[in-house]
């Protein structure tokens, strides 16, 4: 067994760790965290790399210490991502939500199937505005979930990696957090549930120093 994924993280060997993330990445978001920023800059960097190099695949990179707020998100997003106009919303027809349903993308004859969100230093939104870090992580999901299952023939899975410290994993392992769970919106079913079909999002927990251990 080269790789364990469980509640708590899963477990890495030299040589095949990247392609068995890609493979988790089919059906879950990660949230990978180490107390070491060094770590995590090999970590994303690696990633990013092997990302590329797949065919159809769009990689946008999202620099945390730059978002402290939805200002900061929009304006990396619509630097990645063709949009007319991206308003500073979470919602809304021109918000967050809808260049995240987007599938124009850099490809001009390889249709896009996989789009992911490398999030660098993803805590720091999370010290600074934990409430609109929820908001955000959820529409993340809940437009990813809507994309791979719209049943419009245009199928293209969208996924997030979280990159982060100690903060990132206490809200991954939080229950409650929004990496795992949608949003109450009164009585009845939840709005992304209902939309998705999903009972809650997905996301799995990473220890990238275990990675570098398995490959020192």
């Amino acid at each position: 067994m080269s790789i364990h994924f469980g509640t708590t993280g899963f477990v890495f060997e030299r040589s095949v760790w990247q392609p068995e993330v890609l493979a988790k990445l089919e059906s879950h978001h990660i949230a990978a965290w180490s107390g070491d920023s060094g770590a995590r800059t090999r970590f994303g960097a690696s990633l990013q790399q092997f990302l590329v190099a797949q065919a159809g695949t769009e990689v946008c990179v999202l620099h945390g210490r730059n978002i402290l707020d939805l200002e900061g998100l929009c304006s990396q997003l619509e630097r990645l991502i063709p949009v007319d106009k991206l308003a500073r919303t979470v919602d809304g027809p021109k918000g967050l939500a809808s260049i995240l349903r987007s599938k124009a993308g850099t490809h001009t004859r390889t249709p896009t199937r996989h789009r992911f969100f490398l999030w660098h230093d993803a805590d720091v939104l999370i010290r600074h505005n934990p409430e609109l870090f929820g908001r955000v992580a959820e529409v993340i999901a809940g437009v990813s979930a809507e994309l791979e299952y719209a049943g419009d023939g245009a199928l293209m899975i969208q996924r997030c990696v979280y990159i982060g410290g100690p903060r990132l994993v206490q809200v991954a392992r939080d229950e409650d957090s929004m990496l795992n769970r949608w949003a109450d919106d009164g009585p009845g079913v939840p709005f992304w549930s209902l939309v998705t079909g999903e009972d809650s999002p997905t996301t799995a927990l990473c220890s990238i120093d275990s990675l570098i251990e398995a490959a020192d």
